[in-house]
């Protein structure tokens, strides 16, 4: 977060969730802000991506992309042939 402005904002945590941010400060060796604001980046771009049309989600597009003819189901058998082209006949290959 290095140069960027900081605006205060007050929060009200449970105490339980106030020990183990606690301890996790103490752990990390960081504090318990950097935490909070690395937790709330994280929750913010994952409710992003979950926002994101399936239209415009990279992942989503990408599904599907290796879906095949009837010969991949033959895949296991014809690997060979089907990355190097086919087999030349007294070559070995």
């Amino acid at each position: 977060m290095g140069d960027m402005k900081m605006i205060r904002r007050q929060l009200y945590l449970p105490l339980t969730l106030s020990r183990e941010l606690k301890n996790c400060s103490l752990r990390l060796k960081i504090s318990e802000s950097e935490i909070l604001r690395r937790a709330l980046s994280q929750y913010l771009e994952q409710e992003k991506r979950r926002k994101t049309s399936p239209e415009q989600n990279p992942v989503l597009k990408a599904m599907g992309i290796f879906e095949g003819g009837p010969d991949c189901f033959e895949a296991g058998e014809k690997h060979d042939e089907i990355i190097y082209g086919p087999m030349k006949r007294g070559t070995g290959r």
